[in-house]
């Protein structure tokens, strides 16, 4: 389309009053000629529908992405099962069959820090609930360091081992088609892309004509008469925040620019949340004679969060370069809770103290973390307003608020969710997913 837009341009310079006539045996098209094919492909996105599932970064909190989602799995794969219960065997069986199910529906699995954890394990088809244990026995997996106990002062809160085995662990139950078992020393983003796309296996990430195909002029159809675009194809998109050359990243397994990193790194990055756990350094890999070897300089990440935690937004950006034309979105998002951090200038004091350890504890975070969920809430609500955007977000007003690692909010949650689950909100989201979501009629 490039080509024929610059093409346009010349044309409109050369002769802005009037048609360029040609003799009837050029082969130049004219300006009408060129209109006309703008328009038969904007008029193409309006037949393509992308499914997208957003997941807000939380910390223990994302326990609540994962409660809504085994309970919406449950109603609609599993409607024989009045009371589901996780330790019975047929019915774990059926969950995962169901989960497989759900997740068939997506072409986009997008997530920031803990939701981009939930994401990656709902693009592979990983148990929903083999992860709910990080979140409902989190002191286990948020351990402090001993000289951390009075407060992180001058050192990270949490040691990372124990969340960075899990996810170790998560990666080497993976299988590729090819029979291959993955582990987390040598499982990258092309390995993960080709988990998601067995029929587009790439084997040779040095490939030029791959790493054309998946650069920056990536461009997806379902229509395959183009033979300079590739076919659809499922992505995972994690978010994190590149210290190094100060500048947001997007983890995208279709961008042969990010086939070189391993998922393991991808997923502690995305999760290395300032004061909390350490930053993220890593490198992206090349293979050479069955072997990786360094193919960049190091690059620090941390979480993602500090500039998406509800990446929506960025998704739709990823979406929209990798389609080039307008499509008809569809956008399944789950938060982790949000508290109204108010602030009265009744008593006062301000300062470190006040902003970081004064109760309610977790004020500063609460409140930059609503602010950029308030900017992408507004941005997303508004473009929701033109036709070819369906968009359901579904989150949980705290009551009271809850630091991102607090162990209590599983307790408190499930509590809670026994009334929410059958609710208005949540009745909502069940409506959207069979209305814009499934595509296969039950």
């Amino acid at each position: 389309m490039g080509h024929i837009i610059t093409k346009l341009k010349h044309l409109e310079k050369s002769s802005p009053e009037s048609e360029v006539e040609l003799s009837s045996k050029s082969e130049e098209p004219t300006r009408s000629d060129l209109h006309t094919l703008i328009g038969k492909y904007q008029a193409e996105g309006h037949k393509i529908q992308i499914n997208v599932l957003s997941l807000d970064g939380g910390g223990t909190r994302g326990h609540m992405s994962i409660k809504v989602l085994c309970q919406l799995i449950t109603e609609i794969y599993l409607p024989d099962i009045k009371e589901f219960d996780p330790d019975n065997q047929e019915h774990k069986k059926l969950f995962v069959q169901g989960q497989s199910e759900f997740t068939d529906e997506f072409d986009y699995f997008v997530g920031t820090s803990t939701g981009g954890l939930i994401a990656f394990c709902l693009a592979i088809k990983h148990d929903l609930f083999n992860i709910k244990e990080i979140y409902e026995d989190a002191k286990r997996y948020f351990k402090s360091q001993w000289f951390t106990y009075f407060g992180p002062l001058d050192r990270d809160k949490y040691d990372p081992t124990p969340i960075y085995n899990k996810i170790d662990e998560i990666i080497g139950t993976i299988k590729l088609k090819n029979g291959k078992r993955l582990t987390a020393e040598d499982a990258t983003l092309l390995d993960i892309h080709n988990l998601l796309n067995p029929n587009c296996t790439i084997n040779d990430d040095t490939s030029e004509l791959h790493r054309q195909y998946h650069s920056k002029w990536l461009e997806f159809v379902d229509d395959l008469s183009n033979p300079s675009c590739i076919q659809r194809e499922k992505v995972l998109l994690i978010t994190a925040y590149n210290t190094t050359t100060d500048s947001m990243t997007i983890f995208n397994t279709s961008y042969a620019e990010h086939w070189g990193y391993r998922i393991a790194d991808v997923l502690k990055a995305t999760m290395a949340a300032p004061t909390f756990f350490r930053p993220c350094t890593m490198y992206k890999r090349k293979k050479v004679n069955n072997h990786f070897e360094r193919d960049s300089n190091d690059e620090t990440f941390i979480d993602g969060g500090v500039f998406a935690n509800d990446p929506e937004l960025a998704a739709l950006w990823v979406i929209r370069m990798q389609w080039k034309k307008p499509v008809n979105y569809r956008l399944l998002s789950i938060g982790t809770g949000c508290y109204n951090a108010k602030v009265s200038v009744d008593n006062w004091k301000g300062g470190y103290l006040f902003w970081l350890l004064q109760q309610p504890r977790g004020l500063l975070v609460n409140m930059l973390m609503d602010s950029t969920r308030s900017l992408t809430e507004t941005v997303m609500n508004n473009l929701a307003k033109f036709d070819n955007i369906k968009r359901i977000k579904f989150n949980y007003k705290l009551k009271e608020p809850m630091e991102l690692d607090d162990p209590n909010f599983a307790k408190v949650f499930n509590n809670e969710w026994e009334y929410l689950k059958t609710g208005d909100d949540f009745n909502a989201l069940l409506y959207f997913y069979k209305k814009y979501i499934e595509k296969k009629q039950k």
